[in-house]
């Protein structure tokens, strides 16, 4: 008998990543330098893509060809406390300094930064906080104050929060020209991972999101795909597909190919993309 336990598991298994969503077969498509290999945000830009490292290290940015090859390097003007996402709209690169695995931060800052030739000038940084969080002292993962996503959606910056206790996500959203904000809560997703980055297409009106479970042994990782319409997300219309490759993804980013590229944080293969272009996955798949 002890040959049908191991087949049942296979079996078990199979039905559990079936019932997650569809498969989305990632491409390998470049290892990043040491340097980069804490990639935690990802952004198009110019001819290739923006990304840079989280909290411990040096304050820079990367600028990334097609193919993923580093072709620049730009220090930053401001600390990186906990970077983990950016967004671009225009000449203007936003930084999201708001990781906040210990729920304990009090300085949480979106940092803008003006392209100028082949200069960035950093802006007034924009400070937030949460109008829903009372308790700054939290044990750790155990709070829903935690974010790790941001991106440009129809003349606002949204921030989708990474919620540990029940992984949903939570939006909020930033006038690029507020000064200190109180954010509120705009809306919930249950997306039941672990949100780690956000891309929006203006063409087809879609929010991107990346994230994955909590299971540390075995950390799978999936695509949301939702529809947004008068500033809301259309959730009941959201696809959701399970990435090919587990790991820890951090960064999206909606390339000129149309194909959506992926940053995955360690020093195996950093930059993957889909196989399937966007327009093909929202044609295709089924609701």
């Amino acid at each position: 008998m002890r040959p049908v336990f191991p087949a049942l598991f296979v079996l078990l298994l199979a039905g559990c990543v079936a019932a997650q969503g569809p498969q989305l077969e990632l491409v390998p498509v470049a290892d990043f330098p040491s340097s980069l290999t804490e990639t935690s945000g990802l952004a198009r830009w110019q001819q290739g893509f923006v990304s840079h490292n989280d909290s411990g290290n040096d304050p820079e940015l990367f600028v990334l060809n097609d193919a993923g090859n580093l072709t620049a390097r730009h220090a930053v003007a401001f600390d990186n406390h906990d970077w983990e996402d950016i967004a671009v709209h225009e000449s203007t690169l936003y930084l999201a300094d708001i990781g906040n695995n210990r729920g304990r931060r009090r300085d949480l800052r979106i940092l803008p930064l003006v392209a100028n030739g082949r200069h960035l000038i950093p802006q007034t940084p924009l400070e937030i906080r949460y109008a829903e969080q009372h308790e700054f002292q939290p044990p750790r993962h155990q709070h829903n104050f935690d974010a790790e996503a941001l991106t440009w959606v129809e003349g606002e910056l949204w921030l989708l929060t990474k919620r540990w206790l029940d992984q949903h996500t939570a939006i909020y959203k930033v006038l690029p020209t507020a000064g200190n904000t109180s954010l509120v809560e705009q809306q919930q997703l249950n997306t039941d991972m672990l949100v780690t980055g956000a891309d929006y297409d203006a063409d087809t009106q879609t929010l991107l999101l990346v994230g994955y479970s909590r299971n540390w042994f075995n950390r799978r990782a999936w695509l949301w795909l939702y529809p947004v319409r008068d500033g809301r997300v259309d959730e009941a219309g959201g696809r959701r597909f399970i990435l090919s490759r587990s790991g820890q993804f951090e960064g999206i980013a909606l390339g000129h190919d149309d194909a959506i590229y992926f940053t995955r944080e360690g020093h195996a293969t950093n930059l993957f993309r889909s196989r399937l272009p966007l327009t093909t996955l929202l044609i295709d798949t089924p609701h």
